[in-house]
């Protein structure tokens, strides 16, 4: 966290991590925040440590020992992924609430940027950045060659925050950062007052998650907030390992069968149809392809 001058303009931000076990994911992901050059009195830390074995939770505790602004619950038992964004999300003060994936890395500037979204539109409730791996906001790729979505590597030889500064000035070329229908949960950005219109993520119907991020987005929609993808910002997803492949894939066919229940096939296709064919997306696609082999 920036000690730099703070300017008004900057809300205060609350970054929410969710976490269970996986260490090495997790020192990555919260270094890279607290390493941020977002103002440090205008941003807050809150880990959710949800009933991680010893190794996880003991680091945990040592490591926010002395640390300003940086809150650790504990859920000594794990009651998976929704029921802790929702514990972290409800002690939230901020104007702004981000959550983040436990195995992501954030670049320095991309509070500034996602911010910058909010204050220069305000029916805007919920922003998202493009990534390396998720779906429908992934670059260069979209899909693996053996099938399912991409998991694309950086830049060779670039950091997080290089591949961040590269795509800045290719998302200027795009001119436009796109309204869409449908945000990746894996950094998934609220305007906070939005909970007191919809309510938190849905704990009933997707208790482990998995589709709760897509109820979210629609329930935002219908409430009258815009949903933004910011293609002018880069965060790192290195892919769950809080769940093997076999339940992540009995989780997402669950959590589909919820959402066509609460908002019918016909509304998903079109949402999913809207984020195939949006043509900024493949614009930058494939511009980032561009400068990947440059």
């Amino acid at each position: 966290m920036s000690t730099e001058t703070v300017t008004p303009d900057w809300p205060l931000v609350d970054v929410v991590v969710c976490v269970h076990n996986s260490l090495e994911d997790v020192q990555r992901c919260i270094s890279s925040v607290i390493e941020s050059d977002y103002p440090a009195d205008r941003l807050n830390l809150i880990i959710v440590d949800d009933g991680s074995g010893e190794k996880t939770a003991s680091y945990l505790r040592d490591w926010v020992k002395g640390k300003d602004n940086v809150q650790l619950i504990r859920r000594e038992q794990a009651g998976g992924y929704t029921i802790a964004a929702n514990t972290g999300l409800k002690q939230a003060t901020g104007e702004i609430a981000a959550m983040l994936n436990s195995d992501t890395i954030v670049p320095k500037r991309w509070l500034q940027k996602i911010t910058r979204i909010f204050a220069d539109k305000p029916d805007v409730g919920l922003v998202g950045p493009l990534s390396n791996a998720a779906s429908w906001q992934s670059v260069p790729e979209l899909s693996a060659k053996g099938g399912g979505w991409a998991i694309n590597p950086l830049k060779e030889g670039f950091s997080v925050t290089d591949m961040d500064e590269m795509i800045a000035p290719l998302a200027e070329d795009v001119g436009v950062l796109p309204r869409v229908p449908l945000l990746n949960g894996f950094c998934f950005v609220i305007r906070r007052a939005i909970c007191e219109d919809i309510g938190y993520f849905d704990e009933e119907g997707f208790p482990r998650g998995y589709g709760e991020e897509d109820d979210f987005c629609i329930r935002a929609t219908d409430a009258g907030y815009g949903l933004v993808l910011a293609i002018n910002t880069y965060v790192f997803h290195a892919k769950s390992k809080s769940y093997g492949t076999k339940t992540r894939n009995e989780l997402s066919q669950q959590g589909q069968i919820v959402l066509r229940q609460k908002h019918s096939k016909e509304r998903l296709d079109r949402a999913v149809k809207t984020m195939r064919l949006n043509p900024y997306l493949a614009q930058i696609r494939d511009a980032v392809g561009k400068a990947m082999t440059a």
